[in-house]
């Protein structure tokens, strides 16, 4: 029991490393970034798109016009797509502190007193599960505003498929089945 939960541990420790560097983040496999202050879409069909966080959407490299209620659209898509970024170390975080806490209990373990691991590991599991659903939460708004852009921006649909609801629901299970192991 105690090897399955410290193999797991090590692993968050190691995410939650990687995840503090930089300031990249890919997104639904790499067909969303986030870096130099910009989200960049790549669909399969069209050159990439680019998005500030003032909304102004440029695709291969040439702005296009947007309304008002294009760019509210274009603002909610790129703050989304950045909130992963932060909610990622956030969750790293988390985990990293899940270890502490195993690691503490190691010594207990040692003693002879096994379920003071669990009990250290159970306590933080909580705080990574709500960061876990954060992610969820924001590819949710990705998903939403994307198809908000796609019904009402023509030069936006080659990017109507990157986020299909299938990432948004295996998020979400993934989540809740990760709580019940």
């Amino acid at each position: 029991m105690l090897k399955q939960r410290l193999i797991p541990l090590f692993a968050l420790c190691a995410l939650a490393t990687g995840c503090g560097s930089g300031s990249y983040t890919s997104t639904d496999h790499g067909r969303i970034t986030s870096h130099d202050g910009l989200v960049a879409l790549h669909a399969d069909s069209g050159p990439e798109a680019t998005i500030d966080q003032a909304g102004a959407l440029s695709i291969d490299g040439k702005p296009v016009a947007v309304d008002d209620h294009q760019r509210e659209l274009l603002r909610r898509y790129y703050a989304n797509a950045t909130a992963v970024h932060q909610h990622g170390i956030e969750t790293g975080k988390a985990g990293a502190a899940m270890a502490g806490e195993a690691l503490k209990g190691v010594a207990e373990a040692v003693k002879g007193d096994e379920n003071s691991v669990d009990r250290r590991v159970e306590a933080q599991t909580q705080k990574i599960t709500d960061q876990v659903m954060k992610i969820c939460d924001d590819l949710a708004g990705i998903k939403a505003a994307q198809d908000e852009l796609t019904a009402s921006l023509p030069a936006f649909k080659p990017y109507s498929t990157i986020m299909d609801d299938k990432s948004v629901t295996d998020c979400r299970n993934d989540s809740k089945s990760e709580r019940k192991d």
